[in-house]
């Protein structure tokens, strides 16, 4: 989203079945605030390398794999599910002169290495993704893609179908899991009669029927938008709401932001994988980033305490800082 004077705020929601900041602790995947510096060495499941931006964002305790971030120039990025993701062997990517990349570690990867969408753009090609697992003896990938932004507004979205080559995609503003990008956009032209104005004359139908808007037409100029939490559902929803939003000062932009998402946090209890799970899918938390700032806001599912980071480039080593999962309200 960009502000009237052209600032970019830019954010997601974290939506899994597994415990990320201390609830669901037998399905737990851990994960913090992380503090990246630059010039040091990232030591990665595959190929280390030295950061050359600092970066903030949330990724895995103790890991270097964020799942979202923001880096020291304003270039943005995050991982999200798609289930279409291929991936090679290091063997095979190496032989088409490739550089093979995990998966999980591609975010920080970027965010360390780029400074902005018009360099990825032109060196999108040179990746592909490796099928060696993130965890040694663990064989688990996320079937991925991924959004990067930088503070021009320009954003491409990065999924790897090709054997783990890359497809690139403009961005249109909105980024969620399967099925594939071009896919998503195809499916928003279905929307196409959408709009922000209430419905506030009566319609004739004919000589015996006249319809009357009920509420005085409040929210009409809505009616038909998709109200369920599938990935689909979700990226019409978010591309309508977040464009008729009325603009907004910079000032205002991370509550515009959280605004925005607020139409698609998923409520815990809603997505149970069979009716003898008791684990169930939902938002684990929402970030959102003032790109010209380079901060973070995270709130967790677990309460409403909102967590600020910005990046701290005087540090040395790489920082986990807990996610406050508490309520945290003023009472007045």
């Amino acid at each position: 989203m960009e502000a009237v004077s052209g600032e970019i705020f830019w954010g997601r929601t974290m939506d899994l079945a597994a415990g990320m900041f201390g609830e669901d602790a037998e399905n737990a995947m851990p994960s913090s605030i992380i503090n990246v510096p630059k010039n040091i060495e990232m030591k990665s499941a595959l190929k280390s390398w030295t950061s050359k931006y600092a970066a903030v964002g949330v990724g895995g305790t103790d890991t270097i794999a964020l799942y979202d971030g923001v880096n020291e120039k304003g270039l943005a990025g995050d991982i999200q599910v798609l289930m279409e993701c291929t991936r090679a062997s290091n063997e095979a990517i190496e032989a088409r002169h490739q550089i093979p990349v995990i998966g999980e570690e591609f975010v920080t990867y970027i965010l360390t290495q780029y400074a902005s969408v018009e360099a990825i753009r032109a060196d999108y090609t040179k990746f592909a993704l490796s099928d060696q697992p993130f965890i040694k003896g663990l064989d688990l990938q996320i079937p991925a893609h991924y959004t990067f932004v930088d503070p021009t507004g320009d954003s491409v979205v990065l999924e790897p179908v090709n054997d783990g080559a890359f497809k690139m995609y403009d961005n249109v503003g909105v980024v969620t899991n399967s099925p594939e990008y071009n896919w998503h956009t195809t499916n928003l032209r279905n929307y196409i009669g959408l709009n922000r104005m209430n419905v506030t004359t009566d319609k004739p139908m004919n000589a015996h029927l006249t319809l009357k808007p009920i509420e005085a037409g409040t929210g009409y100029g809505l009616f038909g938008l998709p109200g369920d939490f599938t990935s689909v559902s979700r990226f019409t929803r978010a591309a309508v709401v977040a464009n008729y939003m009325d603009d907004f000062a910079k000032e205002e932009g991370i509550n515009q932001l959280y605004a925005a998402f607020r139409s698609v946090i998923i409520p815990r209890g809603l997505e149970h994988a069979d009716a003898n799970s008791p684990l169930t899918d939902y938002t684990r938390y929402w970030a959102g980033y003032d790109l010209s700032q380079r901060k973070l806001y995270v709130q967790s599912g677990n309460g409403l305490a909102v967590s600020e980071k910005t990046i701290d480039e005087t540090l040395t080593a790489m920082t986990y800082t807990p996610v406050d999962t508490g309520n945290n309200v003023h009472v007045l």
